[in-house]
């Protein structure tokens, strides 16, 4: 249930550090990855049992247990990437994913109306390496855009809060799934199936987590709160068809810019 004493608390105290928004943003950006102490394994640890007190204390800047669930954020985000290269599990796309259903000899030929900078005709170990490392910078724009219809939504389901509460909130969620998906990347040496299985379990964590923060600030009922994690859900399709837009859109962008190649001449040569 809401707490009511806690609820105007956390209203007050959003409203006036409004200001300080682009400082907390700047600070939390600059020093995530070099400014990790022992609050972080609690912050972790909360953030998947006690998801409710990490997200209310970020809401109010309280950083006295916990670490702004901005600053673990970029740092998960950006440990996710290191665990995959162990494990050889590329996170952001790769020519071989896009060329998986392409006969060897039509990639070939494409690859042959491409060039580099200096001419020549780009390998497939180049090409792949390079849609690789854009298309890990190019996740960061995307993972901003598609968490804006959930931040929306929750200042739809709570409008006194400011968007930099509502964000909190949600990145703690996202945190404690975060955590579960890093975990699991290992799996992936036991086969895709495993891997995926590890991935659906984070989204698990992801819900049930969102599901506690709903109920705690969100809503006055049982009911209140299933359907507006419902809507949340409901959300799912939607994110997951702005993220293949968006990555299929900077992989074309970036064969285009470094190579001249096209993904339309790759999968429909007549079309173009």
């Amino acid at each position: 249930m809401l707490c009511k004493g806690e609820d105007a608390d956390l209203d007050t105290e959003e409203k006036s550090k409004e200001t300080a928004k682009p400082n907390d943003i700047l600070d939390s950006v600059s020093i995530a990855a070099f400014d990790l102490d022992g609050r972080i394994f609690r912050t972790l640890w909360h953030s998947l049992t006690r998801t409710p007190d990490v997200a209310l204390a970020g809401a109010k800047g309280d950083f006295s247990q916990y670490l702004s669930p901005v600053r673990v954020f970029v740092a998960l985000f950006s440990f996710q990437f290191v665990v995959a290269s162990l494990f050889g599990t590329p996170l952001a796309g790769s020519l071989d994913q896009l060329t998986v259903s392409v006969e060897p000899e039509v990639v070939e030929a494409w690859l042959a109306t491409g060039q580099t900078a200096s001419g020549e005709i780009p390998t497939h170990a180049e090409v792949n390496q390079t849609v690789e490392s854009w298309g890990a910078m190019l996740l960061w724009p995307i993972t901003i855009v598609t968490a804006l219809p959930y931040l929306l939504l929750l200042k739809l389901y709570r409008p006194g809060v400011p968007l930099w509460g509502h964000l909190q909130f949600f990145l703690t969620a996202t945190n404690a799934s975060f955590v579960v998906m890093i975990a699991t990347i290992p799996l992936i040496a036991l086969g895709l199936g495993w891997f995926s299985l590890g991935i659906g379990f984070a989204m698990i964590v992801y819900y049930f987590c969102t599901g506690r923060i709903i109920v705690r600030f969100y809503s006055h009922s049982a009911g209140g709160a299933a359907l507006r994690l419902l809507g949340l859900v409901l959300l799912m399709p939607v994110t997951l068809l702005m993220t293949g837009i968006g990555q299929i859109l900077g992989t074309a962008f970036t064969l285009d810019t470094n190579y001249d190649l096209s993904l339309i001449r790759l999968y429909a040569p007549d079309l173009e």
